[in-house]
């Protein structure tokens, strides 16, 4: 099994600071970045999950491309950020149709619509009259008329060069520091055993999943529905063996898991559940996040998307920061002034510190000039 990552990734701080700029660019509207990207970390399989998840609505058309949306209801809020008031408001004009998601909040990552360069609303075809909010996730960060733009935590991506083949490759790049760090994770994570779930019937796992899953999510205002089990079933059943369970297991207990889906050569890291008492020092989830790594060169899979959260802890395996926005479009002036306003004054404001835990003679190639 091995991992690799962009050669272009890590030339030092200073160049590595300029590649992350790069990458995180790529959605800027003066550059044929935004399409290009959106296929690349698409996946391929999105139609058959977001059909099948139970907040689907109806296709909505951009440009000449068409697109599943979905119905948009948050859950479970903490009253630290957003009161319960606000959600209420919110969940009912979203079951009326008020409020629309292009793609599905339940599978964030998978689908980043292209948006029409210098249009607002005229370019939701079938929908701008019937449903006067819609949000859209897309790669970069731009702006377009009746709108605003907000951004969103990176997705984090491993980009695997061919010259690794296996896992030992993989961690033989590391730097001695991060070598340390990942041999630690390995050493207090050694009484922990790993079971694939997804070849049993959902009946065994489901329950315990979704109550592990609703575990880490707790005190965490989501959008992804209430019925936890049921969702990983929906994604069991739609894509079969394409969707894999790693299930982590203490004295027979079962502490996490973590989920993927396989599309080619690319890998989408899904749900995550943790048992917290489990995880005091945080090690297992790191070790959870190393065994996607481990399936990666298992299955030749070239590229792995991590998803959003625990960003700098992803950077450490190599992972690297991919930029991507909500753009909220309405043509209302009072909401687009509220919204503007949460842009500016309410919005947490996500800052972190990108680790490089490679060294810069590993990314090369044999015979390649560092």
């Amino acid at each position: 099994m091995n991992l690799t990552r962009r050669t272009i990734h890590t030339r030092g701080v200073d160049e590595k600071s300029k590649v992350l700029n790069h990458l995180c660019s790529v959605g800027n509207s003066n550059t044929s970045g935004p399409s290009f990207l959106a296929s690349d970390l698409q996946c391929g399989l999105s139609d058959q999950i977001l059909d099948g998840l139970p907040n689907k609505a109806e296709s909505i058309q951009i440009g000449d491309r068409i697109y599943p949306s979905s119905i948009l209801e948050l859950h479970r809020p903490t009253g630290k950020y957003i009161s319960r008031i606000l959600i209420r408001i919110f969940n009912l004009f979203s079951r009326k149709g008020i409020i629309r998601t292009v793609g599905n909040a339940c599978a964030p990552g998978l689908v980043f619509p292209i948006l029409e360069p210098n249009q607002g609303m005229e370019q939701f075809a079938n929908l701008q009259k019937s449903c006067p909010i819609i949000s859209v996730n897309t790669l970069g960060f731009n702006t377009y008329p009746d709108s605003v733009t907000v951004s969103a935590e990176p997705f984090m991506v491993i980009d695997l060069p061919p010259h690794w083949r296996t896992f030992n490759d993989y961690l033989g790049a590391f730097s001695s520091k991060y070598r340390v760090r990942t041999k630690k994770v390995y050493e207090e994570t050694d009484s922990i055993t790993k079971t694939y779930l997804h070849t049993e019937s959902p009946n065994f796992w489901a329950a315990q999943c979704g109550a592990l899953l609703a575990e880490s999510l707790q005190d965490k205002t989501i959008a992804i529905g209430r019925n936890l089990p049921e969702l990983l079933i929906c994604y069991h059943q739609s894509l079969k063996e394409k969707y894999r369970i790693i299930g982590f297991y203490e004295n027979n207990h079962i502490v996490g898991f973590i989920s993927y889906i396989v599309d080619g050569p690319r890998m989408f890291a899904m749900q995550l559940g943790l048992d917290r008492k489990s995880d005091i020092t945080g090690k297992l989830y790191q070790r959870m996040l190393y065994s996607l790594v481990e399936e990666a060169f298992e299955l030749g899979i070239t590229k792995i998307n991590l998803g959003r959260t625990g960003a700098e802890i992803k950077s450490t395996l190599g992972a690297v920061p991919v930029e991507n926005s909500f753009v909220v479009f309405t043509r209302s002036k009072i909401l687009l002034g509220l919204f503007r306003l949460y842009a500016k004054y309410i919005q947490k404001k996500y800052h972190y510190t990108y680790r490089n835990p490679f060294k810069t003679s590993a990314l090369k190639a044999p015979g390649e000039l560092v």
